[in-house]
């Protein structure tokens, strides 16, 4: 089975009306959204996955179901069908299951554990050393899929709060406002960190009830290897390592499998100016598979489609009309 996550550029930009949905919006016009969409499901026809995982889809069912309708069918039959998730907003979670594909039923997890993802939770988030009321900024979307063979799974889909700040690159440029700029930073990078323990924290008590718990967690986390300024001169941590989990309980650490089937100059997902370091066109890992110990064995291959992402890029691909999205697709097999 092909599990394939891809943060697809605001799909919500390509339509208006919600829930009487028609193509081309404010930010796009009708032509223009139905360009991007069929770039869009090139590369999922060419990657065909059983399950795609998808970030910033559009807010009502509805808009994915008319994408589904007028670019992923066959004789008039959608190839997928389409779940959507409980948060989000303009940019829902969604996962995607091909029809008469390996996977045969996805359904919401519904397990107690799971329901309490939408919980509030205390947390220093603005490193005032105070505890506050937070939760997530998308409710993680946890769902269980049922093979046509084989044994049950579940994906937890997660797209933690963006790093972006507003007029970020003029505050930090500005010396008189780069203060600013980095307290709005510190903020967001909190934020995503108490978003990732608070998960960790779901995946441990997951597995230490079950050791044999078939998972796998990935979506766009904001975050990638190693760290960034921020995290080594404030933060003091990395945030993706928070969702793989400690060496000090090896039992509980879940694999992540680009990182040992993709060489690792081509580990990135997406390309963005970075002005802090001062590197244009940086390279970033952002999107993830995390595999839970009982299911890491049974991966048997992984990889990013740059090929299938790549090919659908026009001119210098800067227009929203010349790219199919700004996050790359990855994928794994079991």
């Amino acid at each position: 089975m092909k599990v394939m996550n891809w943060n697809i550029e605001w799909m919500n930009n390509w339509f208006s009306g919600n829930h009487e949905p028609r193509w081309g919006s404010g930010s796009l016009s009708a032509e223009e959204a139905q360009r991007v969409a069929e770039k869009v499901a090139r590369v999922i026809r060419r990657t065909s996955p059983d399950i795609l995982c998808v970030q910033e889809g559009p807010s009502a069912a509805q808009e994915m179901q008319l994408f589904l309708d007028d670019h992923l069918s066959e004789g008039g039959v959608p190839l997928y069908e389409a779940l959507i998730g409980k948060a989000g907003g303009a940019q829902k979670l969604y996962v995607l299951r091909k029809l008469g594909g390996a996977a045969e039923i996805i359904d919401h997890a519904t397990d107690p554990l799971t329901l309490a993802l939408e919980d509030v939770w205390r947390a220093d988030v603005d490193g005032d050393l105070l505890l506050q009321p937070y939760d997530f900024t998308r409710v993680p979307m946890v769902v269980d899929v049922k093979p046509a063979e084989g044994v049950p799974f579940r994906i937890v889909v997660l797209h933690t709060k963006s790093k972006y700040v507003h007029n970020g690159q003029v505050l930090f440029n500005d010396p008189a406002r780069r203060q600013e700029f980095i307290a709005a930073a510190m903020k967001a990078r909190r934020r995503i960190a108490a978003e990732g323990f608070r998960l960790r924290t779901y995946l441990d008590e997951l597995i230490k009830a079950n050791g044999d718990e078939r998972v796998i967690v990935t979506g766009d986390w904001n975050d990638g290897p190693g760290p960034d300024f921020f995290e080594r001169q404030y933060l003091s941590h990395n945030i993706a390592d928070i969702v793989l989990g400690s060496t000090f309980y090896p039992e509980l650490i879940f694999q992540h499998p680009i990182l040992r089937h993709v060489s690792p100059a081509l580990q990135f997902t997406a390309r963005f100016d970075d002005f802090v370091d001062n590197v244009r066109d940086r390279p970033l890992l952002l999107d993830h598979f995390a595999v839970s110990p009982a299911l890491a064995a049974e991966v048997v291959d992984a990889g990013i489609a740059h090929d299938a992402f790549e090919d659908e890029i026009d001119g210098s691909g800067s227009a929203r009309v010349q790219r199919a999205s700004d996050h790359r697709p990855i994928w794994l097999e079991i």
